[in-house]
């Protein structure tokens, strides 16, 4: 079999373009240059760049992320300039946290505030991008009900849903009440100061 040659690789590439793509965006990784080789054999991403702490992150106790709602800007804008007629939507994004019982109100309703705030603020940047031309169609979360997650099992909870594993009952969120209500209102006023109080 022979080796195709760069231009008949730019010719399948130019003539089997995609419709849109989706973008999961969850936290960032901080990277700087390695300054010492990787003692680990084989071959790793980490090879090429040592993490960074930037002194200005904001980390989130439960999963021990970064929030950077700004990291969806930053990813549009690199879509814009490199492929300015590509759509693309939020695939997914969210936050787990764990033991989220203890937020239950009296009406039985966990007041998330938290994930009400991060998709605020994730929201605000990707609205202040399509402003810009980036040619966003949709925004997904991470997810609509609790899930179990293959690094945690049910540890922490991501949806706008409550699922008691016990009974299996099912509560809407303070979250998804606020979600509800974004939708069907297209949208959400935005205050500055609802920002970075995660």
């Amino acid at each position: 079999m022979s080796r195709k040659t760069n231009k008949e690789d730019e010719k399948t590439l130019k003539d089997n373009l995609i419709d849109f793509t989706g973008i999961n965006y969850y936290h960032p990784t901080m990277v700087q240059h390695r300054w010492e080789e990787l003692e680990e054999d084989g071959w790793l991403p980490e090879k090429y760049y040592a993490h960074y702490e930037w002194p200005q992150r904001r980390i989130k106790a439960s999963k021990g992320w970064e929030i950077y709602p700004k990291g969806i800007y930053d990813i549009a804008m690199v879509l814009k300039k490199r492929y300015p007629t590509l759509e693309w939507f939020v695939s997914e994004t969210g936050m787990g946290v764990h033991d989220e019982e203890r937020f239950r109100n009296e009406e039985g309703i966990i007041q998330d505030c938290y994930r009400i705030g991060f998709l605020k603020e994730h929201l605000y940047w990707v609205h202040k991008a399509i402003d810009e031309g980036s040619l966003c169609f949709g925004f997904h979360v991470w997810v609509a009900f609790d899930c179990w997650s293959w690094n945690n099992a049910y540890r922490n909870r991501y949806g706008l849903v409550e699922v008691d594993i016990n009974d299996q009952k099912r509560r809407i969120k303070a979250s998804g009440l606020w979600y509800r209500d974004v939708a069907g209102q297209k949208g959400f006023a935005w205050d500055p100061a609802d920002a970075g109080h995660l």
